[in-house]
C-alpha cells in the first residue's frame, strides 16, 4: 500500500508530485480536516512566476565564453529521421 498527498481543486483530487497509478488500480481516498492553502491554481502560478522572476535578478551573469558556444550550435532546419 502507498500513500500519496494532494488537494482538491474544482471539486477533483490533484496529487502532489506524479505519481503513476495503472489503471484498474483500486484506490480509497481518506478526506482531511485540514486546508492545503487556501490559494487558488492562478495565485499559485502567479507566485511561480515572481519566484521565478526574483531567482533571475539574483542569478550570476553567464560568463564570455557563452556566447562563443552559442555561435557553434547547429540548427536544424528541417525534419530530421534519426
Amino acid at each position: 500500500m502507498q500513500a500519496y498527498q494532494g488537494y482538491v481543486e474544482n471539486g477533483r483530487i490533484i496529487p502532489f508530485g506524479n505519481p503513476f497509478l495503472p489503471d484498474g488500480q483500486s484506490v480509497i481516498i481518506t478526506v482531511l480536516d485540514q486546508n492545503v492553502s487556501s490559494s487558488t491554481r492562478a495565485d499559485r502560478r502567479l507566485q511561480a512566476l515572481h519566484d521565478f522572476e526574483a531567482g533571475l535578478q539574483t542569478c550570476e551573469p553567464l560568463p564570455p565564453e557563452f556566447d562563443g558556444i552559442l555561435r557553434q550550435r547547429v540548427n536544424i532546419d528541417r525534419a530530421c529521421d534519426l
